[in-house]
């Protein structure tokens, strides 16, 4: 088993250069999972071998500590009882005792706070910010910030009158050798005139 756990974590970084993520609890298969580029953390994931289990993870993506992705496990809840019947006295089903609501999909620039639980079928908009200890059960909106549990819309992470703007700005689209050397420009609070500057800056 750990030597099968040794093999996954070496093929997860042969193919996976282009990130900084590492494999924490180990899956039954990695073709599961998909991160882009420049992306960074470990990745804690449950999976329970439904056909329809899926993380996708995009580029500049911040993960901190203890975060947990959640693929699947749900039970059946409209029925005579919630217990696995199947895969207890039968054999493991995981169609019908561990079911999904489908793939978990974070979008590009979105930051995870330590300790969340991110469970199956949300989608993380771009930009957004998962306060430290929450569980997410529904979408999450770009550029919002969302805490608690349930996780809750708290506030905008930027002026609401320039997400729309923003939201037409991918940081994968820049340069990288521009971005250091334009970098301090990404730390200053955005506002109008700064946004249009960086605009300036990706199209030089």
């Amino acid at each position: 088993m750990l030597f099968r756990q040794y093999l996954q974590s070496v093929d997860w970084r042969l193919n996976n250069g282009h990130n900084s993520t590492t494999l924490g609890k180990h899956i039954s298969s990695i073709d599961k999972v998909k991160v882009g580029k420049y992306s960074y953390g470990q990745l804690n994931i449950e999976a329970y071998d439904h056909k329809d289990e899926k993380l996708v993870i995009g580029n500049f993506v911040s993960i901190a500590s203890n975060v947990r992705f959640i693929l699947g496990g749900n039970h059946q809840i409209n029925t005579f009882s919630t217990f696995p019947v199947k895969s207890v006295f039968i054999k493991h089903s995981p169609q019908h005792d561990a079911m999904t609501r489908g793939a978990i999909e974070v979008e590009d620039e979105v930051w995870i706070g330590a300790n969340s639980i991110i469970m199956s079928g949300v989608k993380l908009g771009k930009g957004s910010i998962v306060a430290a200890g929450s569980i997410v059960t529904k979408n999450v909106e770009q550029f919002s910030i969302v805490g608690g549990n349930p996780a809750k819309f708290i506030r905008w992470r930027i002026p609401e009158e320039l997400i729309e703007e923003r939201k037409k700005i991918n940081l994968i689209d820049f340069d990288t050798e521009l971005i250091k050397k334009e970098n301090s420009i990404f730390y200053r609070t955005l506002d109008k005139d700064i946004l249009d500057s960086i605009k300036k800056i990706k199209n030089k």
